[in-house]
């Protein structure tokens, strides 16, 4: 018999791969080998076409971007059962760059940066080590119409984005982390995330956040505070931050109403910003139109108080369960300033 090339031998090896991703196609697909065990592949691309300029920039650009309404990443999670209610799953996940390819946010990320962890669920809520989203993140997002844009959403820029000269340090995904999260309870959920900061005989630099989510029919509400001490923006002047949000929804059917708090205080340059944001959602034929408002005022002792204000409005069209297209207008104030309006157009696809 002739023997096989080595990429003959590789491409045979690569079979039982590809059968794989194949069969795991539909969401939570059942591996022949284990009935007990699942994987899914997942993801969600977004791009759009836009003239961008903040209110502190000195010129427009005309970008064809990535993450107009969500940051673009892909991912693998699965499960398996222990038996007794008790699970074992896992999530894989990273960011990318839908307009260049480029994975991560930046160059600074690590590959699986969106999530990458290991953990234990079960009657006692779930038990979870690795890299994790940080609660705070998610409770911005959720409580907007915007959801979690770091392009449109005015409470996300004015919070998340480091151009917008961000008010919450550290970043939107803690590593070193271990997280717990309760069962619901009457509508309550808790969880409470711990990063190791992994400097030694320095056990005080870490970063450590409490939520508590609720939600009762069209009511929800959430709390969430922290305290971190390590990640992108703290510095060998900046050690501390501490941080708190609230915000709420009620959906009345006809339209959508949400708002939220923020209050951030960095004692080692001696500066507090508050953040407040409204927003309504109002669904119209196969879509939603959105707009929402956030102003920042940010105080230095000693210094002259600043304030951002940035309001947004946009009409989100389903195509399907799966694909929807986006419109938006934004205009964007800083103390100092003249305003500043941006436009975007684009597509959003989840697989």
């Amino acid at each position: 018999m002739r023997r096989l090339s080595r990429l003959q031998a590789l491409s045979l090896r690569a079979l039982p791969v590809l059968a794989l991703c194949t069969t795991t196609h539909s969401p939570w697909a059942q591996t022949a080998a284990d009935p007990g065990a699942s994987v899914q592949i997942y993801g969600l691309l977004d791009a759009f076409v836009g003239s961008m300029q903040r209110s502190d920039e000195p010129g427009r650009t005309k970008v064809l971007g990535s993450g107009g309404m969500t940051t673009a990443y892909w991912g693998v999670r699965g499960s398996e059962s222990l038996g007794d209610g008790l699970q074992a799953q896992f999530a894989l996940e990273s960011f990318f760059q839908t307009d260049s390819g480029t994975f991560g946010r930046n160059t600074t990320d690590p590959y699986f940066s969106r999530n990458a962890w290991v953990g234990l669920a079960g009657g006692f809520g779930q038990l979870s080590l690795g890299r994790q989203t940080n609660p705070m993140f998610v409770a911005s997002g959720a409580f907007n119409p915007f959801g979690v844009s770091l392009q449109f959403s005015p409470v996300m820029l004015h919070t998340w984005q480091p151009t917008y000269n961000r008010a919450v340090l550290g970043d939107s995904v803690w590593s070193n982390a271990i997280q717990y999260t309760s069962p619901t309870f009457a509508g309550l959920r808790a969880s409470l995330l711990y990063g190791m900061g992994e400097v030694q005989d320095r056990e005080g630099i870490r970063n450590l956040n409490l939520t508590l989510n609720y939600a009762a029919g069209p009511f929800a509400a959430v709390v969430s505070v922290q305290q971190a001490k390590t990640g992108p923006g703290f510095t060998t002047t900046i050690g501390r931050q501490d941080a708190a949000l609230i915000g709420a929804s009620y959906d009345f059917k006809a339209v959508q109403l949400y708002g939220q708090l923020q209050r951030t205080r960095t004692p080692d340059i001696r500066t507090t910003a508050n953040t407040a944001q409204l927003g309504a959602a109002v669904p119209v034929g196969a879509g939603r139109f959105l707009a929402s408002v956030a102003r920042t005022e940010r105080k230095v002792t000693g210094a002259a108080e600043t304030h951002r204000t940035t309001w947004t409005a946009g009409y989100d069209h389903f195509l399907s369960k799966r694909t929807d297209l986006y419109a938006v207008y934004m205009q964007d104030r800083l103390t100092g300033f003249r305003n500043s309006g941006s436009v975007g157009v684009g597509v959003r696809h989840r697989f």
